[in-house]
């Protein structure tokens, strides 16, 4: 994994190579109750993983964590290597994949009904309607998983 940290708007990692998007780091989980996705507001898109940005000095699995926490009440540990990442398409933005698992129970509640106005589980077909022309590497991973 590599670690980046978050600082006066520009990303590093622990090389020094810059990365001039800001990340937001987005968390998977996987396995008995499948996948944790949320409702947006604005509907662009209508569904999506748990994301948020990264804040100035704290890691990629960090704003994983704490986004599932603020969005869905759920504790969650991340997973110490990335799914994969890419510059959106549609915004420029990085996109830093992790997996996060569940430490405590899988009740999720709406943290934040002003951005997600619905947080629930969901199997890998249903997925597939919501999250249409999700990222490969994501999808391949999450069949991987969930199949297990």
């Amino acid at each position: 994994m590599i670690n980046l940290r978050l600082g006066a708007g520009v990303l590093t990692d622990l090389v020094g190579q810059q990365h001039r998007h800001p990340a937001a780091g987005v968390a998977l989980m996987g396995r008995r109750r499948g996948v944790l996705v949320g409702k947006r507001n604005d509907g662009k898109p209508p569904w999506t993983f748990i994301a948020g940005e990264v804040e100035p000095g704290e890691s990629i699995a960090d704003a994983a964590v704490r986004e599932v926490k603020e969005e869905a009440g759920l504790m969650v540990r991340a997973a110490h290597r990335e799914i994969g990442r890419r510059v959106h398409p549609k915004t420029g933005r990085t996109m830093i994949y992790l997996t996060c698992l569940p430490v405590e129970g899988t009740d999720v509640h709406v943290g934040d009904p002003e951005e997600l106005p619905e947080v629930r589980w969901i199997g890998l077909s249903e997925l597939d309607a919501l999250l249409p022309g999700m990222y490969e590497p994501v999808r391949e991973h999450l069949g991987r998983t969930l199949a297990c």
